[in-house]
C-alpha cells in the first residue's frame, strides 16, 4: 500500500478517481433528493472506466439499454399494476435471464435487463407506477454524467502516459544497477549480500509500477489514435522494457551473492567498460520514452542483440567475468526488442496491436 500510495501508481489514480465520483454522486442524491439515489452511485461505480474514451462509450452503451429497458418496465408495471403474485413469479426467471446474458451481452444488455429487474422487486414493496421506471432512467442519466466529468477531470488517458513514465523510470533505475553491479563485480573486497539493497528496493518498486501501468494499459483500448507524446505506444514492446528490469533485478542479485571475491585487471576494466555501455543504452532508450521538460524528443533507438560491439574479451578472464558478460549481453537483448521493427495493425483496423 506504501509503495502505491503516490501519484504515478494507476492504482491510486483509479482510486481517486473513483473516490471523488461516489462522493459527487452521493453530494448530488442528498442534495437534490433523488428517489432511489443510491442507484446513481451505483451507475457511476460501475460505469466509470479508466480512460475518458471507454467510460464515454460504457455510457452511451448503458444509456441506450437502461432507455429500454425503462420501456419494458414501465410496460410491465402499467399492466400487472398491483397483482403482485406476476412479480412474485417473473422475478426468479428474470433474474437468471438477467444475470446469465448481461454479464455475456455487455454493459447495455446489463442495464436494461438489471432496470426491469429492479422494477419486478420495487412492485412487491410498494404499489407501483410506471414512473418507477423513469426515476432508474434519471439515476442513470446522472451517475453516468458524473462518471463521464471525473473520468474527463482526472487522468482521462488511462495508463498510457504512466506506462511511458513507468517503463522509462524502471530503466533508469536499471541504468544504476548495472554501473553499481559492474562496480562491485570489478572489486576484489568481498560483498556482503544485497538482497535489501536500497538500490534493489527501488528497482523492485519500478518494476511493480511499471507491471501494474501495463496490465491496465492492455485493458484500455488504443486512446487517441493509439499514439503517446513521444512515440507511438505500439512502436515499444512494453513486455521487452519489463524483462530488462527483471533480468537486471535477478542478474545483479545473483553475481553478488556471496562468496564474492571480485575481478582483476584486465577483466575488471572490461566488466565496467560494458556495464557502462548497458547502462548508457538503457537511458538512450528511457530519454526517449519520457523525456525531461528540457530534452529533446528522439525516435526510439534500434539497438544491436550483443556486446560484440562493444570490447574484445580480455586474456585469461576468470568464469565470474563471463557470468558478467552473460548477464549483460542479455540485457541487450532485452533493449533490442524495446524497439519495433514493424509494429502491426491491432484487431479494430487502425489500432495497432499491443
Amino acid at each position: 500500500m506504501r509503495g502505491h500510495a503516490e501519484r504515478r501508481s494507476v492504482f491510486f489514480q483509479n482510486a481517486v478517481r473513483i473516490a471523488l465520483a461516489l462522493t459527487a454522486a452521493r453530494l448530488v442524491a442528498g442534495v437534490d433528493t433523488l428517489p432511489h439515489g443510491f442507484w446513481a452511485l451505483l451507475a457511476t461505480l460501475t460505469l466509470t472506466r479508466t480512460t475518458v474514451e471507454e467510460t464515454w462509450s460504457a455510457i452511451r452503451s448503458a444509456l441506450v439499454g437502461t432507455l429500454a429497458g425503462a420501456l419494458v418496465a414501465g410496460g410491465t408495471l402499467a399492466l400487472a399494476t398491483t397483482h403482485t403474485t406476476v412479480y412474485a413469479v417473473v422475478l426468479p426467471l428474470w433474474m437468471l435471464f438477467a444475470f446469465t446474458v448481461g454479464p455475456v451481452k455487455g454493459v447495455g444488455w446489463a442495464q436494461g435487463l438489471f432496470t426491469v429487474l429492479v422494477a419486478l422487486v420495487f412492485a412487491q414493496l410498494a404499489p407501483p407506477t410506471w414512473q418507477l421506471a423513469e426515476v432508474r432512467l434519471l439515476d442513470v442519466v446522472v451517475g453516468s454524467a458524473i462518471g463521464a466529468v471525473f473520468g474527463l477531470l482526472a487522468w482521462p488517458r488511462g495508463a498510457q502516459d504512466e506506462l511511458r513514465f513507468a517503463s522509462a523510470e524502471l530503466l533508469r533505475k536499471a541504468a544504476e544497477i548495472v554501473v553499481a553491479t559492474g562496480a562491485a563485480v570489478a572489486r576484489r573486497e568481498p560483498v556482503p549480500a544485497v538482497p535489501g539493497a536500497p538500490g534493489h528496493r527501488s528497482l523492485r518498486h519500478a518494476v511493480i509500477l511499471a507491471e501494474s501501468a501495463y496490465v491496465q494499459f492492455q485493458s484500455e483500448p488504443a486512446p487517441f489514435g493509439g499514439r503517446g507524446r513521444t512515440v507511438a505506444p505500439a512502436a515499444v514492446d512494453w513486455q521487452a522494457a519489463l524483462m530488462a528490469g527483471h533480468h537486471t533485478l535477478w542478474g545483479s542479485q545473483r553475481l553478488l551473492e556471496p562468496p564474492h571475491t571480485g575481478l582483476g585487471p584486465p577483466a575488471a576494466g572490461a566488466v565496467s567498460r560494458l556495464g557502462d555501455h548497458v547502462a548508457g543504452r538503457m537511458l538512450l532508450i528511457s530519454a526517449a520514452l519520457d523525456p525531461g521538460g528540457d530534452t529533446p524528443e528522439a525516435p526510439l533507438p534500434r539497438l544491436g542483440r550483443s556486446l560484440a560491439e562493444a570490447g574484445a574479451e580480455p586474456p585469461g578472464a576468470p568464469g565470474l567475468y563471463y557470468a558478467t558478460v552473460s548477464w549483460l549481453d542479455s540485457l541487450m537483448a532485452d533493449l533490442s526488442r524495446i524497439a519495433r521493427a514493424d509494429p502491426a495493425p491491432g484487431p479494430g483496423g487502425g489500432a495497432p496491436a499491443r
